[in-house]
């Protein structure tokens, strides 16, 4: 498989990384305006660079558009060109709020009669240490053997989950932007435990092996259909320190706090994507 990646950034290269530890075979071709950033990641995966957009669309079998949502349409300005050949890639898009139909819409304004196979794929920061959680979801043109190698891609990196793009918005918010939330937890922990006399690397020491242990069991206990709120009552003793604690949190607006963070986050992805 040829792979085409337009834009080097922290997400693309993450993705590039990554499958070079699961597909040895994969061959990348990638383009960046900053000329120095597409060098530097060819040379860690073995890649090559393009000198321009037109040519890595000609010459790969997918092409990962890796751009800020906001500058996507002046890419696609580029890509267009080389989408009127016989030569047809899937074009997989991980800009927030663009929806498959903005794309192809964009495509169609720059001479694009007929809709390419495009992919839409959500991945988080955690895809740079290979475990990002990622929804994925295809326009029904893409062939089952280009799906299956789009989604190889993404588990490379972590975990990939297709759903309907209708989901994405949400999906956003508890996958897309919750690491942010949860840096600012540990965070907030971290200073309470030095109020309380820890040392800062300490308490974030503490706090951080227990967000994990208890992420893992989650994970486990899922399995036997065993959901968080039975977790609680069994670390919450009758009258003891944990209940004081979950009580004191939710009193100062914990779970509304949360959901309105999620109801932020789906409001301007549906904003972003016009």
């Amino acid at each position: 498989m040829r792979l085409g990646v337009i834009g080097t950034g922290a997400m693309s290269g993450a993705i590039a990384r990554g499958l070079t530890k699961t597909d040895n075979a994969a061959q990348f071709v990638l383009f960046d305006v900053n000329d120095a950033a597409a060098h530097t990641l060819a040379t860690d995966i073995g890649g090559e660079v393009a000198p321009d957009i037109e040519t890595v669309v000609k010459e790969c079998d997918l092409v990962i558009l890796g751009v800020k949502p906001h500058i996507q349409r002046l890419v696609l300005q580029e890509v267009a060109p080389a989408l009127t050949s016989s030569k047809r890639p899937g074009i997989i898009s991980i800009a927030a709020g663009r929806t498959l139909t903005a794309i192809f819409q964009d495509l169609a304004e720059f001479g694009v009669s007929e809709c390419p196979p495009l992919i839409r794929v959500m991945p988080n920061v955690n895809a740079q240490i290979g475990m990002s959680a990622s929804a994925i979801c295809f326009c029904p043109n893409v062939a089952d053997d280009m799906r299956a190698s789009a989604i190889s891609i993404f588990e490379a990196i972590g975990e990939c989950i297709e759903l309907p793009e209708a989901s994405f918005s949400v999906f956003s918010a508890l996958a897309g932007a919750s690491p942010a939330w949860f840096f600012q937890i540990l965070d907030s922990f971290a200073r309470a435990g030095v109020k309380h006399g820890l040392t800062k690397k300490q308490a974030l020491q503490a706090v951080t092996q227990s967000m994990l242990g208890s992420a893992r069991m989650v994970q486990i206990e899922s399995e036997k259909d065993t959901v968080p709120s039975e977790l609680i009552d069994r670390v919450c003793s009758p009258g003891g320190t944990t209940i004081a604690g979950l009580l004191a949190a939710q009193a100062a607006g914990l779970d509304s706090a949360l959901v309105q963070a999620v109801d932020a986050t789906v409001l301007r992805d549906q904003e972003l994507g016009g």
